[in-house]
């Protein structure tokens, strides 16, 4: 989700399942106030390719979507699935350009963020051995930079810019193939630092017991939230829920701390979430969410239906 040229836009997928397969389109909808939305595009995936893991970014006058395809592959992480990072834009949200190649093969793209005229990404390789920060003066053009870290299974990890320039890196880990259904220890979410030009990360810190799946990351009045997907610990059938949590300690190169503040409506295969600012106060924020009465387990809600769900927070609530 983001807000654009006086309105509110949402990107999300749909497809047959969760599984990697050639049925997929991104939708765009839009909105006036943050509440209702209409779908105003739809993006298809590339002739025999998988599409997802959509993401906003504007340039200018313009609005982007950052997203990966894939080819169908069966490995339990992303192993020979042929990954390419895509790239669209739009200066109405309506009329997108047809998707083109955004950064080098075999690497998945997070979420691009800007800082001093600069953007940056995080990204992960075909295989889940190591992610990277990739730059870019133009939102085009992408260049490889430092490893952020290299071990235990890394994919998704999100940046954010400290008040000094400090970069914090939250990077989910698997730990072990073992650990990908997170239903018992040791899961574990990666916390790594760089201070500018970013050319070398130092990671001295795990969050043990969190394993922050799709984070977003945001600054509220000095306050870091986070809206992640939620293990259930010591569920065997892997329940998930997504939650919203709270950053605390030193924000300036650690220790830091990681509290839970609460869960939005989800169940089974969920989380994903984007935001956008209604005032000054109140967030829109948008994930997905298998049935809540049905409340499956992550490894079968993937092949079943899930809904989009938007809601506010006020963040001047959170205690």
């Amino acid at each position: 989700m983001t807000a654009y040229a006086g309105a509110f836009f949402l990107v999300h997928r749909t497809a047959r399942s969760q599984i990697l397969g050639p049925n997929s389109a991104l939708h765009v909808l839009r909105s006036s106030d943050g509440k209702s939305f209409d779908d105003v595009a739809t993006i298809p995936a590339p002739d025999d390719r998988d599409l997802r893991d959509p993401h906003f970014f504007v340039v200018g006058s313009e609005l982007h979507i950052e997203a990966i395809t894939r080819v169908s592959c069966s490995a339990a992480l992303d192993d020979d699935c042929d990954t390419i990072t895509v790239d669209t834009h739009s200066t109405d949200g309506v009329h997108w350009t047809a998707l083109a190649n955004l950064g080098p093969e075999k690497w998945t793209f997070w979420r691009p963020k800007q800082n001093g005229g600069v953007f940056y990404d995080a990204a992960y390789d075909d295989g889940d051995a190591h992610v990277a920060l990739f730059s870019s003066p133009d939102g085009a053009t992408w260049t490889e930079g430092a490893q952020i870290y290299g071990a235990d299974i890394p994919s998704e990890t999100e940046i954010v810019f400290m008040p000094s320039g400090r970069m914090l890196a939250l990077v989910r880990t698997g730990l072990a193939e073992t650990a990908l259904l997170a239903v018992e220890p040791p899961i574990s979410t990666r916390v790594c630092w760089a201070m500018p030009p970013y050319d070398t990360f130092d990671c001295p810190q795990a969050l043990d017991g969190v394993r922050l799946d799709g984070p977003l990351a945001f600054f509220w009045n000095q306050r870091l939230f986070v809206v992640a997907r939620k293990h259930l610990m010591g569920d065997d059938l892997g329940r998930k829920r997504t939650a919203l949590y709270e950053i605390g300690g030193d924000l300036e190169g650690g220790p830091i701390t990681i509290t839970e503040k609460g869960e939005l409506p989800s169940a089974g295969d969920t989380a994903y979430a984007g935001y956008a600012m209604l005032d000054q106060n109140r967030a829109a924020v948008g994930w997905y969410s298998g049935d809540l009465d049905r409340d499956e387990p992550w490894v079968t809600a993937m092949l079943d239906v899930s809904d989009i769900w938007v809601g506010t927070i006020d963040l001047s609530r959170v205690p």
